[in-house]
C-alpha cells in the first residue's frame, strides 16, 4: 500500500515555479509515495476563467510531478475560501488514503490552534464584535480579521494573506470534520498572491498579466518547461482565456435579460447588490469597468467577481445551500501515472465517495449529483464560448488522461 499520501488543493492557473517547488517540499516532508492534487474546475476561487481548461492544467501537473488530479466541481472552485476550502478537503478525504495535506502560507507559524480555535467556535465576544464591525460597512473578511485581532493580537495581519486565509480554511475544515490528515503549510516563496511582476518566481496572477500585456515569452520563462510547452500548445492552439471581451458579453446579456428579483434569488446575493449589478451593466463598457461600478467596501471586488460567476452559471441560492450542506457526491480522477493508477485501485476499497469517470456517471448517483453535474457540464460548455477557439461538447468526449 503507498503510505504516505500527501494532498495538495491547487488551481495551477498557470503551473509555475512557486508550484514546483510546493509539490516538491510536500513530497519531501513526510517522504510522500504519492501526491494527489484536487484541481479547481474551468472557473476559479477568485471569480474569473481559468487560463486553461481543467485537463490541460491537470496534464502540466502530471507532467511536473503530481501522481493523481482529481476534479473540483465548480460550485466549489468559484466560491468564497471557506466553500473552496471544504469542498476540496472533504474530496482528499473521500479517497480514504490521502495522509497529509500541504498547502502554501504566508505565515505558517502563526497558524496555531489559538486562532483556529476563535474561528470555529466563535465565542461571544468575537460574535459580538463581528456584528458591531459588519453594522459599521466592513466586509465580511474585515470585520472577521477585526474581531479576531480583538481576542488574539496579531490575528489581523494574519487573515490578511491569501494563502494564510486558505491555510486556516483547510485546517478548519480537518478540526471540524475530524479527518485523520496531518496539515504541512509550507513557507510561500516569490512573488506574493496579488503581485503582477514578474520575478524568479513569479505568481501565477503576474504570468498572467504578461499574457494579456503581449510579453508571452517572459511569462513562459516564468514557468516549468513542461508547463511552459503545453501552455505554449494551448495559445497556438487558440485555447487559452486572456482576455475579458467575449466573457463580458456573455455577462452583460444576461444581466440585461434579468431582473433584479431573478438575480436576487441566485447565490450570494444579499443587501440589495443585485440592483447595482444590473444598473452598472447598464453604462460599463468592459468587464473591469462593471467591477469598479459594483465593488463597495462591503462588497469587494473578489465578490462581485464570484457573483459573476454564479450569475452566468444560474446557481441558484437553494441549490447553492445544498451544495455547501451535503458536500461533493464524488471523486472524479482527471490525470494519473503509473503511480497514480495504482493509488486509485486502492482507493476503490478505501473511498468513502464514488469513483467516477464522467459527468454521465456522477448524474446517476443521486439528485444532489445530477445537480452538481449539470452545472459543472455548463461552466465547461461557456469556457468553450470564451476562448478562441472553442470545442462545444467536448466536455462528453474527455477521457482520464494517463502518462
Amino acid at each position: 500500500m503507498l503510505t504516505p499520501v500527501t494532498g495538495i488543493v491547487a488551481e495551477y492557473n498557470p503551473f509555475h515555479r512557486g508550484h514546483l517547488h510546493q509539490l516538491k517540499e510536500a513530497r519531501e516532508l513526510c517522504d510522500a509515495q504519492a501526491v494527489v492534487a484536487v484541481l479547481s474546475s474551468n472557473f476559479v476561487q477568485r471569480g474569473e476563467p481559468a487560463l486553461l481548461d481543467k485537463w490541460t492544467r491537470a496534464e502540466a501537473a502530471l507532467a511536473c510531478g503530481a501522481d493523481l488530479v482529481l476534479e473540483l466541481p465548480v460550485v466549489f472552485s468559484s466560491h468564497n475560501a471557506g466553500v473552496f476550502a471544504n469542498g476540496a478537503v472533504d474530496i482528499l478525504a473521500g479517497t480514504g488514503r490521502v495522509t497529509h495535506l500541504s498547502f502554501g502560507a504566508e505565515n505558517p507559524d502563526l497558524l496555531t490552534d489559538n486562532i483556529i480555535d476563535i474561528l470555529l467556535e466563535e465565542p461571544k465576544p468575537f460574535k459580538l464584535s463581528l456584528r458591531k464591525f459588519l453594522k459599521e460597512g466592513f466586509s465580511f473578511v474585515e470585520a472577521r480579521a477585526k474581531a479576531a485581532e480583538e481576542m488574539l493580537p496579531g490575528a489581523a495581519s494574519l487573515l490578511s494573506g491569501s494563502n494564510n486565509t486558505l491555510a486556516l480554511a483547510y485546517m478548519m475544515r480537518i478540526r471540524k470534520k475530524q479527518y485523520r490528515i496531518a496539515p504541512l503549510p509550507i513557507q510561500r516563496t516569490g512573488g506574493g498572491y496579488n503581485d503582477a511582476t514578474l520575478c524568479a518566481i513569479a505568481s501565477a496572477t503576474a504570468i498572467r498579466a504578461a499574457l494579456r500585456d503581449g510579453k508571452t515569452a517572459a511569462a513562459l520563462e516564468a514557468l516549468p518547461e513542461a508547463s511552459a510547452a503545453i501552455l505554449r500548445k494551448a495559445r497556438e492552439s487558440g485555447r487559452v482565456s486572456i482576455g475579458t471581451e467575449l466573457f463580458w458579453k456573455l455577462l452583460r446579456a444576461l444581466l440585461l435579460r434579468q431582473k433584479p428579483e431573478e438575480l436576487a434569488s441566485l447565490a450570494e446575493m444579499g443587501e440589495g447588490i443585485e440592483f447595482r449589478l444590473r444598473e452598472a451593466a447598464l453604462e460599463s463598457q468592459s468587464y473591469e469597468e462593471w467591477k469598479n461600478r459594483c465593488s463597495s467596501r462591503r462588497y469587494p471586488a473578489g465578490r462581485v467577481a464570484r457573483s459573476a460567476i454564479h450569475i452566468l452559471l444560474g446557481l441558484s441560492h437553494w441549490d447553492n445551500r445544498a451544495f455547501q450542506r451535503l458536500g461533493p457526491q464524488w471523486i472524479r480522477p482527471l490525470a494519473m501515472n503509473t503511480t497514480g493508477q495504482r493509488l486509485l485501485r486502492e482507493m476503490k476499497k478505501t473511498a468513502t465517495l464514488p469513483i467516477i469517470s464522467t459527468l454521465g456517471q456522477a448524474a446517476r448517483l443521486s439528485p444532489c449529483a445530477a445537480k452538481i453535474a449539470e452545472y459543472e457540464q455548463l461552466a465547461c460548455e461557456l469556457w468553450e464560448e470564451i476562448i478562441p477557439k472553442g470545442k462545444p461538447g467536448s466536455e462528453h468526449k474527455r477521457k482520464i488522461i494517463i502518462a
